[in-house]
This record gives structure tokens, sequence and C-alpha cells, in this order.
């Protein structure tokens, strides 16, 4: 059985005044693998700077960086004039759990100047995990960005009889990210290879690995095969299975016969993904706000907080912020193609939830004569709810962005944020309300 397939690899043109010479040996164009574990090997030499290590990225951002340090004796001959050329082979493997079923790759030169290049594109599929079907609670997850109500919606969602979240104003429990962070690690073949390639046990986290000090294979082909096939399949499976004793407990206490465990992701998260492989009855909500909504409710949550977060630490500006507001935007509208999912407007939620609630029910196949009293439920305030409001009330925080945003910062959002917020519905500045479907 073919766990992964490599559709095609394509080279990017030679950095000649940076590099001497690249070759990627593996992985090839229309290559096969049996385990669920992709590998790297090759050769980096650079010019006028050592090569530092290989990066590999997947929707820009980094899965797996390999460091320039295989004994190469073949280049040590072919460049005897350089002093690094015995060692710039490149060896390494991923977990392929850590990948898309359909996975787009780019790997990436870094040199010890600081300089990086791009130096190949990998588009390959991988096998999906296949599990004997789970009797518990499926997942509901809810994909939005952060500020959009996501608590309030998973507030609204629990407060139907067969849906089950952990105290959402409180905790946020993210169950299903922890089991799927912990089924990446240890299928990983930097952490599996630690059973019969411990390194030093004494450090506390030895089982985790490192890429530095694990090798890329075990010379027993046989073994290695063994522990990157069948293996990963029986984690799935534990891991599923504490996924599923957790939410059962809680339905339990809750007094709830669950159908849906509820938890929040992003856009960019695998984790979300690999729920949806183990959970193949698992739906999916894209929740969504006002993008100009959504930077104002930012600024004023960090105010109230007295620091920066949201990624507006990493931001050097206002409007360098609202720039990163716009990517992950486009995040999550990129996120929904060819997915089956269900949009859910913030805004709509807070003034028709009703409304909002009853095709929610009927997309999750329950009954959607329940909505009234879900509405009703979700309106009682919890002590929680005061930490996450920077607006005097739920209806107050549509269409803030005007009011609370100094004019020439008003109209920048604006500028760079509405075609956005234009295709999930929304309606034009002179309008707060999302535009009719």
């Amino acid at each position: 059985m073919k766990r992964l397939v490599i559709d095609s690899v394509e080279l990017f043109p030679l950095a000649e005044d940076e590099l001497r010479g690249f070759e990627l040996e593996g992985p090839a164009t229309g290559a096969t693998s049996e385990a669920q574990t992709l590998h790297f090997d090759g050769w980096i030499l650079g010019r006028n700077s050592p090569v530092k290590a290989v990066e590999v990225l997947q929707d820009g951002r980094s899965v797996l960086r390999i460091p320039v340090q295989t004994p190469r004796q073949d280049l040590a001959a072919a460049f005897p004039d350089v002093a690094e050329a015995g060692t710039s082979g490149f060896s390494a493997a991923v977990g392929a759990l850590r990948l898309r079923t359909s996975f787009e790759l780019l790997l990436r030169g870094e040199l010890e100047s600081g300089v990086t290049m791009p130096l190949a594109t990998i588009v390959g599929r991988r096998e999906p995990v296949e599990l004997p079907p789970a009797d518990g609670p499926r997942p509901l997850i809810v994909t939005t960005l952060g500020r959009t109500g996501s608590t309030w919606c998973v507030w609204s969602l629990q407060s139907h009889p067969e849906i089950v979240a952990h105290s959402p104003f409180e905790n946020d429990a993210r169950v299903g990210t922890y089991w799927m962070s912990v089924l990446q690690t240890l299928s990983d073949p930097t952490s599996y290879l630690r059973q019969v390639y411990p390194g030093e046990v004494t450090e506390s986290d030895w089982w985790v690995g490192h890429e530095a000090d694990v090798p890329a294979r075990l010379n027993d082909s046989i073994l290695d095969g063994w522990l990157a096939d069948s293996r990963v399949y029986e984690l799935a499976l534990a891991c599923r299975e504490r996924i599923d004793t957790f939410y059962e407990f809680l339905a339990e206490q809750q007094g709830k016969q669950a159908a849906f465990f509820v938890e929040k992701f992003l856009p960019r998260q695998i984790s979300s993904d690999l729920l949806r492989e183990l959970y193949p009855g698992a739906a999916e909500v894209v929740l969504v706000r006002d993008l100009r909504d959504v930077f104002c409710s930012v600024l004023a949550f960090n105010r109230k907080r007295g620091y920066d977060a949201f990624g507006r630490e990493q931001a050097g500006s206002d409007d360098e912020y609202i720039d990163n507001v716009r990517r992950s935007g486009e995040a999550l509208r990129n996120h929904m193609d060819g997915r089956e999912t269900h949009l859910i407007r913030y805004e709509e939620l807070i003034t028709e939830p009703v409304a909002t609630l009853e095709p929610l029910l009927e997309y999750l196949g329950l009954d959607p004569a329940g909505a009234p009293a879900m509405a009703e439920k979700a309106a009682v305030s919890t002590g929680g709810m005061d930490h996450h409001m920077t607006a005097g009330s739920a209806a107050a925080s549509i269409g803030r962005w005007r009011r609370d945003l100094e004019p020439e910062l008003a109209e920048r959002c604006d500028a760079i944020l509405s075609p956005v917020v234009a295709d999930f519905g929304y309606a034009a500045a002179e309008g707060d309300s999302p535009a009719a479907a």
C-alpha cells in the first residue's frame, strides 16, 4: 500500500552568486513510500558563506529544519579547496502526519550569513488515516481567528443538549488539539526512533528527539519500516480514544447524550485536518467577523490587559498589523475552498441567534426546533464573559471600528480590509451588517 506519493519536484534556478551547488537526491517525482514518513536527502554547498540548514516549509511555516552536516567524501574530493565540502550533505525525515493530505512544500537554504533562498518545491499526497468508527461524540470544529466572538460561539453551541464543551469562558479547552499534537510528535521519526537510538536519556525531553541528533533511517530497514507504518495507526487510535474518554466523561457530568464536542481552531492548524481524518463524521463551522471590527477589538483587548497579543506584538505599526489581519482573513477564506463547512457570521449570531442557529442544527443533523432554547440559554450571563468583552454589549461591538478608531486609521483599515470581508458577504463601508447572501 502506498502511503505517500510524490507528484512533482521542481528545482529553482541555482543562485550561483550564493551557492556552488545543490542536489536534491530524494524525494523525486513519482517516488512512493509504504510508510507514513517522508525522507529528504541531498547536498548543498555555499560559495562565500557555509550553508547551515535546509528548511522544509508548508503554508509558509517550518515543519522540518535539517542541519547541513552529513559526511560526504565524494564532495570533499570534488571540492578539495572548500573546507566544509566534506560535511555538506543533509539527510532527515518528517512524519507524514505533519503534512496535509495534499501538500506543497518549499525547501529553503539558510546560509550562515543569514541569507535564505528557495531551493525546490515538492508536491505530493499522503494516505488519510483510517480507523474503525468511533462511538463517542464527534468533533464540531469551529475554525476562526482571534477576537471574532469565538468563545461566545462555542458558548452558544454547547447550550444544545447534544453538544458538549468544557467551560468556554473559563478554560477554552483544546483536548483535540492536544492529542493531535501528541500524535504528530510521537509519529515523527525524530521521536519514535529514540526507542532504539536513545541518545542522552537524562534530558527531560529526550524521547521527543531533535533533528540534529536523530538519524534519518535505521540500518535495519525492516525495523525502520515497521516503526514507520502500522505503529502510526495504533498510536492514532490510542490518541482518539483519549479524546473520546474525556468528552464521554464530560457529557456524563453535564447530563448530556452528546453527539458532538466543540473546540476552536485556527485555519492553518493541521490538527483540525487530522481530527477530520480520525472522525469521519466530524463537522466544521467557519466563524467570521468583520475584520475591521476584529482589528479594533484586538487593540481594545490589548489595552484592557496592558500588553500586546494576537500578533500585534510582532507588528511594527498599526498599518503593518492591519495587513497581518488581512492575510489572516485571506487564510480563513482560502481554508473554506474545497471543504464542507457551514459559515456563521458573528454579527448574525448576535442579532439573529435563532435564525442563525436553525440552519446550523440542520447542517449537523440535529432538530432545528432546538434553536430558540439554545439562544435563550446562551443569553444567560456567566462570570467569565467580562474578561473577554471590550464593548458595553455584544450589539455595541458591531461596527465599532467606525466609532472607536481615529478617522485616518479607520480609513486605512477600511481600504485594506473591506475587499476581504466582501468575500464573506459583508456590505461596503456605508453599512455595518453583512450583505444578504
